[in-house]
């Protein structure tokens, strides 16, 4: 059975979760300021770290995806972004315990962070092989579509935070709609972090609820027969697009239907009810029987 693709919140790391723009020049020393490769200078904005623990304490990965043009220009390593994100990930703890400088190795640390993509490269560059274009580089989608092959994502159910158009820009080109995607800054959607996360989770309250129900043949295999089957596995799917539902997975065996909803259980039930009603009525048409009992669900 295929995996349940999961929904994200995709956040860019500077001046989104973590301070950039108004940094100390210290943070800047042999470096082009703005890119921050230096981990003693990674500090959180305020409210970062609530929002992204309210974000993924409802049901969303959070997924931070940084361009770091800064390598190419020869102003460090990918061994300081590293740093730079191990840091980050251990200052956004799932709880108030250990501190990030503990003796626990960064990569296991408790975060509420599942992955960090970086994108070294950029076209002014002076360094190979960094000093190129590169798929990964926002305004391309290549960070998030990277993402969502590897963690299970679903762009469609997924939001996008970031302080610069190229941010939004990835986004859509990777399958985020627009209005799931929210610019942070003083005049932008959103004042900071803590306000986007007000905002996604005020438009999508219970992204994490999924729900299995399946249905059992009265008696027999009826869907043994393919035209059967075919006419079950049709109705569920056309039911799922009339009503707006998430039909994240669907099967068959010769006495049984199953669906996995992105859907609370009661909205699934209904789906459930919808499915028995319209197909024991073709049944009874076609062969004069039901195919299901009047209430046979878990």
């Amino acid at each position: 059975m295929p995996r349940q693709l999961r929904p994200a919140i995709f956040l860019d790391r500077d001046d989104t979760i973590n301070r950039n723009a108004d940094l100390p020049d210290a943070a800047w020393v042999g470096r082009t300021p703005g890119d921050l490769l230096d981990p003693d200078h990674v500090h959180l904005l305020p409210g970062a770290l609530d929002a992204c623990r309210r974000l993924a304490d409802a049901g969303y990965a959070i997924v931070v995806i940084t361009n770091q043009g800064g390598i190419a220009r020869g102003g460090g390593a990918i061994a300081d972004i590293d740093a730079c994100n191990d840091r980050l990930r251990g200052l956004l703890a799932p709880d108030d315990g250990a501190p990030p400088d503990s003796a626990i190795p960064a990569p296991l640390r408790p975060t509420l962070v599942e992955a960090c993509y970086a994108a070294p490269h950029h076209p002014m560059g002076a360094v190979a092989p960094f000093d190129s274009e590169h798929p990964w580089r926002k305004p391309g989608p290549g960070m998030i579509e990277s993402a969502c092959a590897e963690l299970g994502l679903d762009p469609a159910r997924s939001w996008m935070v970031g302080d610069k158009k190229r941010d939004l820009d990835a986004a859509i080109t990777a399958g985020i709609a627009p209005d799931r995607c929210v610019m942070v800054g003083p005049t932008a959607d959103a004042p900071d972090l803590s306000a986007a996360a007000a905002r996604i989770l005020g438009s999508d309250p219970t992204p994490g609820d999924s729900t299995t129900v399946t249905l059992r043949a009265l008696d027999g295999r009826p869907l043994a027969d393919s035209r059967t089957r075919e006419t079950v596995l049709a109705t569920a799917r056309a039911i799922a697009e009339r009503t707006g539902v998430d039909l994240t997975d669907l099967s068959a065996t010769d006495s049984s239907v199953t669906a996995t909803l992105a859907a609370p259980r009661l909205a699934a039930l209904g789906f459930l009810a919808e499915l028995r009603r319209l197909t024991n009525a073709w049944s009874i048409a076609k062969h004069a029987r039901d195919l299901w009992p009047a209430a046979d669900h878990d």
